[in-house]
């Protein structure tokens, strides 16, 4: 970018966009309004979470017709919190990743996590997509934790900006990024492009 240019923060100011429009607590508000409502999430011990000064929401999501409390919603390291508060489990690997979104399904016994890359052009994140699977096993790590089975599943999606993984490069990039999907498959990564498909959630 040259000197005093804007690109940067073009690139910035979209990328947060995507992140805006992507955060799932306000697509479930949107689009599934009718059959879920979100409140905020008190937690049981607060003295006790790891990261109590987190600031990022916690939504318990609650199902209108029976009103029955199906999971959690937050992201960042309220994942930790939670994971402490509902499983009295602590982070036992080396790092605290981070999770873009995180849904704890209850009723699935399930814990869903979302990474999202948003691009406008190649760079690193086209070799950090391979990652993804060594993600979901360390988020798993914590809950293997527990003693009693049904231990909870960690299923783990990719959330992709269809301008530019798919449309692209003039419109080559779907066929260039198609062995980066298709190995992302076949680890079981489920891949979404803007917007979410909430059946894989369990909703």
């Amino acid at each position: 970018m040259k000197k005093g240019g804007i690109g940067g923060a073009n690139t910035n100011k979209s990328g947060l966009k995507f992140e805006h429009d992507t955060d799932l607590a306000t697509s479930i508000n949107t689009y599934l309004y009718d059959e879920y409502k979100l409140i905020p999430h008190e937690f049981k011990d607060v003295e006790s979470l790891p990261f109590q000064g987190s600031t990022s929401p916690v939504y318990d999501l609650i199902r209108l017709k029976d009103d029955y409390f199906v999971g959690v919603i937050t992201n960042q390291n309220q994942f930790y919190n939670v994971l402490k508060d509902s499983y009295g489990l602590e982070n036992v690997n080396h790092k605290n990743w981070k999770p873009d979104e995180c849904f704890f399904n209850f009723e699935t016994n399930t814990v869903y996590i979302v990474e999202k890359k948003w691009q406008q052009r190649s760079g690193s994140v086209d070799e950090k997509m391979f990652g993804f699977v060594n993600k979901r096993r360390l988020y798993q790590n914590n809950f293997n934790q527990l003693k009693d089975e049904p231990k909870p599943t960690v299923e783990f999606c990719a959330l992709f900006n269809s301008s530019w993984w798919l449309n692209g490069n003039d419109g080559k990039n779907e066929k260039n990024y198609q062995d980066y999907f298709d190995n992302l498959r076949i680890d079981g990564i489920k891949i979404f492009f803007d917007k979410y498909e909430y059946w894989w959630f369990g909703l």
